[in-house]
């Protein structure tokens, strides 16, 4: 039994600690505390006393502690301990580092409430400053071996109460002008109870409230990070698919108006043949804003492609260029507004380079359909401008 006991605290000391840390050093933690205790000693040291009881004295002391991890922390030990008895007076002055386990969160580390606290053995070194009196005053250092257990029952998050006891074996004590190499003479125990404060535990989380990581807690956590992979490959595929959706509705899109592009291209080149040919045409790709007499952009290079025609083929001697409009309207104002928009088309073809005064603008308003009316299409259709050259 006490080999499989000190096999689990060698473990927890060494070996688990190490794997825990770093399962859980990406929390917002903290990790220190202190704790301060007081209790009873029993000092063996030569001479011996004549009654066991004599060796009982009193102790204070405390510990600063850095807790790594819920199994495992270390830490530095300061405690003033006392022999008294009839033939001997003394104390020792003990500073001390030590390493601690939790074997309570070992073995049961899902505990919850006030037994959140934990079952603690620790194994440390030390040195002690010590001075005696008896048959004469002696004084010295004395290094130490310590190893303990203690309990700790937690008040809330930012304090505990607990409860230790400790075995220290010292180097020989030169005590009272007398060394002893009996290891008898040169040991002491301490029990104390303290209350220990941890710190920041009030605005993040505390290592000691902490359970560790279990298997289970590892693969749940794998399982969530493997959710959360798998989530950001959906997201990403279907904002690919998103993507590739819309790459298709704008190539369909580019398609559709490169088509049509090229529509309007075939029908300006036979209506450019026709116009050579001195036959009356109907320029569709010439078009002016609703209502006005304003050439819209897209009209632009169709004049300048027959700009472009004309001053190639110089066996003409008038262009007449004559308005249409819908039946949208009264007379008057179509017959108005479909000169205006003869004029705009002659306007722009002075600016590219053809002799105004072989231009001829003619308004006839909405005679002469060449669609019906009674559509909004139609309507489009018969809001023209037609060129015929004369030889």
């Amino acid at each position: 039994m006490k080999k499989f006991i000190l096999s689990a605290v060698l473990i927890g000391l060494f070996v688990v600690p190490t794997a825990n840390v770093f399962a859980q050093e990406n929390e917002r933690t903290s990790h220190w505390s202190l704790g301060i205790r007081g209790g009873g000693t029993y000092f063996r040291v030569a001479p011996s006393a004549v009654e066991r009881m004599d060796n009982m004295s009193w102790g204070v002391g405390g510990v600063l502690e850095y807790t790594i991890n819920p199994l495992w922390g270390f830490g530095l030990s300061v405690d003033w301990l006392n022999f008294d008895r009839p033939n001997l007076e003394g104390r020792t002055l003990d500073l001390g580092l030590f390493s601690s386990v939790n074997v309570l969160n070992l073995f049961s580390p899902n505990r919850s409430g006030w037994r959140r606290g934990g079952l603690y053995f620790n194994m440390g070194a030390g040195a002690g400053l010590y001075d005696a009196s008896g048959s004469e005053a002696v004084n010295g250092v004395a290094p130490f071996g310590m190893v303990g257990a203690g309990i700790e029952v937690p008040l809330g998050n930012t304090f505990a109460l607990f409860g230790d006891a400790q075995y220290r074996q010292y180097a020989p004590l030169a005590s009272a002008g007398l060394a002893s190499s009996s290891r008898a003479d040169n040991d002491a125990v301490f029990v104390a109870l303290g209350l220990r404060v941890k710190f920041g535990a009030n605005s993040r989380q505390h290592v000691r409230n902490m359970r560790p990581v279990t298997e289970k807690d590892a693969i749940e956590a794998l399982r969530r990070e493997l959710r959360g992979v798998e989530d950001k490959v959906n997201t990403t595929a279907g904002n690919v698919d998103n993507l590739n959706r819309r790459v298709n509705d704008e190539v369909r899109a580019q398609q559709a108006n490169n088509a049509a592009q090229q529509a309007q291209i075939d029908q300006l080149r036979k209506d450019l043949d026709a116009l050579k040919n001195y036959q009356p045409v109907v320029m569709h790709n010439i078009q002016f804003q609703f209502e006005s007499a304003r050439l819209t952009a897209q009209s632009i290079p169709a004049i300048e492609q027959i700009a472009r025609e004309l001053k190639a083929n110089q066996n003409w001697s008038k262009l007449t260029i004559t308005g249409y409009t819908c039946n949208m309207g009264p007379d008057a104002v179509n017959n108005r507004l479909s000169l205006q928009r003869a004029e705009a088309v002659k306007n722009e073809l002075v600016r590219l380079g053809i002799p105004a005064n072989r231009i001829e603008v003619v308004g006839k308003g909405s005679a002469n359909p060449i669609a019906s009316n009674a559509t909004l299409a139609g309507r489009q259709q018969n809001r023209r401008v037609e060129f015929q050259l004369a030889r």
